[in-house]
């Protein structure tokens, strides 16, 4: 186990660049991750982090839930307000049969054609894949 020493801080970090995927509807679970997001952002520094969320499959009934669910809003707000992009894939949209409106705060350039090759093109970008 890494034990961090004493007084390690963001400028002991690299800049980074991070994709978290979420595609399980466990609440708990993307609770959890949503956590994880935070922990990472307050270490690195949110200056020093571009950090995106893939979001598809049945974590979308997440983002369906936040439309009349003002926790899971305050949730996905406070991590927007640290710069974190939600993308979310169009072939689970389809699949759900709705459309961008039925998402909470979901713009058109938030959407990605398919959710894996997405999280493919950002890891040749330069993107660090994590999927706790």
């Amino acid at each position: 186990m890494f034990a961090a020493p004493v007084g390690f801080g963001a400028e002991d970090y690299a800049s980074q660049k991070v994709v978290y995927h979420i595609n399980y509807s466990d609440i708990s679970r993307i609770s959890a991750t949503f956590g994880n997001i935070n922990n990472h952002i307050e270490a690195v520094g949110e200056d020093s982090i571009d950090l995106k969320v893939m979001i598809h499959g049945a974590a979308l009934e997440y983002l369906i839930a936040a439309k009349t669910d003002s926790a899971k809003q305050i949730a996905l707000d406070s991590l927007r307000l640290q710069d974190v992009q939600f993308l979310i894939c169009n072939n689970t949209l389809q699949a759900y049969h709705l459309g961008l409106e039925d998402l909470y705060d979901v713009a058109k350039e938030d959407m990605v054609q398919a959710g894996l090759p997405a999280i493919v093109a950002l890891q040749q970008a330069g993107y660090m894949y994590l999927r706790p």
